[in-house]
């Protein structure tokens, strides 16, 4: 992917800046501002660095606090990109992921799968700020990622498996020793005893398993056990019978009561209306009409409904004791059996010593059991780390044997970097690169990539050789075809070596057909190097200065 143009336009519609930028070769940010007066200053007010944060918005990078400020929120960045042979329009709004491609919305996941953009690589071809490590990446201790990523971009892609499955088993070491360290510290163990432990262990067990089996052999096991559950079982289910035959008995004999209370007061009442009539009779009294009417008609209810009813009470109540003595027979029954029961339970000494002995037995097995599972775990670490060895021995022979096959790229590199070195420095310099595969190490990882230079002792050699290794990747990677900078990248070097850099650079991307935008400050420029002189003059895209800044103000 290339950027061709660049405008930025405001809420109004209005374009800020247009920005046309030269497909190949290089492309000068141009900051026309003096030097700081000290290390604490800064001259990106200007816009520099912003501008070149828009490109890598266009470029997929996410969202950027310090890009999506307040002053420009919803403005537009409208560029033109090559892509694959085809010029296409994009458009993404600051402080949204979406962009417009022909008028069509797109979240900012599908935009980098449409054009294949891997941030993980183009990160490490867009420094916005310098880095702290020799190779491009996050850290100053580069990670498998970083390593095999490198590795990649160089062409050096073979080595990326083996490296991947080193790391991974060395990872895998590192893990298992972990363990194992917290194993041994939980049971108070010495690394030294592990093997006796476990044969003593393994003794304890057998001998504990004979005294079980021993047990078995008068009552086993599932025996005992099935003997008390059964026994609690059946006393429980015996226990609740008896209390719903209790409770059934007393309902009856409630029953029974409130029948014979009614029978005693029914007879009362026949009792009242005979003893009136004797009353009567023996006074030599004739009752009046209606009081015999009246004790007439009682005599005819008490007939139809007091006796009717008496008599069926008296059959409950005879049916009743039926099933009371009935109720009772089985009450009794159950409590003799249920006595029984509770002797099984609590009262034979063999059967509760028994069920001690092989539970406290048990107990001790389940312990020495667990302690040997940790030992066991102990012993299968080991297994594990052993084995990821084994792999690393076969990993680190694969590396040893890519290490030769590639010597021949490695050279090329050396040489190229060497030649490179003896131009930046006008006094006796010299450069040795490198890729390494260290000695076989559970720890150490397996390859390092080095540039030394030699004759160079100035504060400004180690951003020297982080660009060296940038020049590298750019003159000869594959995977991208462009490569950006940030004035900050060059902080601290001579500013000969710095034009001299810039030239190489130049040159490269013409050489390569591939785009390089850096943003660059007048007191960087060596002011007698009219060969670069010329080249930034004609390749400059955009001059700015505390009079004409990107944005038209402080940002």
């Amino acid at each position: 992917m290339k950027i061709l143009n660049l405008k930025i336009v405001d809420l109004d519609n209005g374009i800020i800046q247009e920005i046309s930028f030269n497909e190949t070769g290089s492309n000068f940010i141009f900051g026309d501002v003096t030097k700081p007066n000290s290390k604490t200053e800064t001259s990106n007010s200007i816009g520099k660095t912003l501008l070149l944060g828009f490109i890598n918005y266009i470029y997929g990078a996410d969202e950027d606090s310090e890009i999506s400020k307040e002053a420009i929120e919803n403005w537009k960045l409208i560029a033109s990109i090559k892509y694959k042979d085809n010029v296409l329009q994009v458009q993404r709004i600051i402080g949204s992921s979406n962009f417009i491609i022909n008028e069509e919305t797109i979240s900012l996941n599908e935009y980098r799968k449409k054009f294949q953009i891997s941030r993980a690589l183009y990160s490490k071809q867009i420094f916005l700020n310098d880095r702290s490590s020799l190779i491009p990446a996050y850290s100053k201790n580069p990670s498998k990622d970083d390593i095999e990523q490198f590795l990649s971009m160089i062409c050096l892609d073979k080595f990326v498996n083996p490296v991947d499955g080193y790391y991974a088993a060395q990872n895998n070491i590192k893990k298992n020793k972990e363990t194992k360290k917290q194993l041994l510290e939980l049971n108070n163990w010495k690394e030294r005893d592990i093997e006796a432990r476990q044969f003593y262990l393994e003794k304890k067990i057998e001998e504990i398993k004979r005294e079980l089996a021993t047990i078995d052999s008068e009552h086993s096991e599932a025996e005992i056990y099935n003997q008390k559950d059964y026994a609690v079982k059946e006393y429980s289910e015996k226990n609740e019978e008896v209390k719903q035959l209790l409770n059934s008995k007393q309902k009856l004999e409630l029953e029974n009561q409130r029948l014979s209370i009614y029978m005693k007061e029914a007879k009362a009442l026949n009792d009242t209306a005979e003893n009136i009539k004797k009353l009567y009779k023996k006074a030599k009294y004739e009752l009046p009409e209606r009081v015999i009417k009246t004790l007439e008609e009682t005599e005819i209810f008490y007939k139809d409904s007091i006796l009717d009813r008496k008599k069926l009470s008296a059959e409950r109540i005879k049916e009743n004791e039926l099933f009371i003595k009935k109720y009772q027979k089985r009450i009794l029954q159950l409590k003799r059996y249920l006595s029984n029961i509770d002797k099984v339970i609590q009262e034979t000494d063999a059967f509760k010593e028994a069920l001690i002995i092989y539970k406290s037995l048990n107990e001790e097995l389940q312990d020495l059991m667990y302690e040997k599972g940790n030992l066991d775990n102990m012993m299968k670490l080991n297994e594990n780390i052993n084995e990821s060895d084994t792999k690393l021995n076969m990993l680190h022979s694969d590396l040893i044997q890519l290490r030769k096959d590639y010597d021949e790229i490695i050279i090329k590199y050396r040489e190229y970097l060497f030649e490179l070195v003896n131009d930046l420095y006008s006094e006796k310099v010299q450069a040795f690169f490198d890729v390494k595969v260290m000695s076989k190490h559970q720890q150490t990882r397996p390859v390092q990539v080095d540039l030394k230079i030699d004759g160079d002792s100035g504060e400004g050699v180690g951003t020297v050789r982080k660009r060296l290794i940038d020049i590298l990747i750019f003159r000869w990677g594959k995977k991208l075809d462009f490569l950006f900078h940030d004035s900050s990248c060059f902080t601290g070097v001579d500013s000969r070596q710095i034009s001299k850099l810039l030239e190489i650079l130049d040159n490269v991307s013409e050489e390569t057909n591939k785009q390089y935008i850096v943003t660059l400050n007048r007191f960087q420029i060596d002011k007698n190097d009219t060969e670069l002189l010329d080249i930034v003059d004609k390749r400059t895209i955009i001059s700015l200065s505390e009079d004409k800044k990107l944005l038209g103000f402080d940002f």
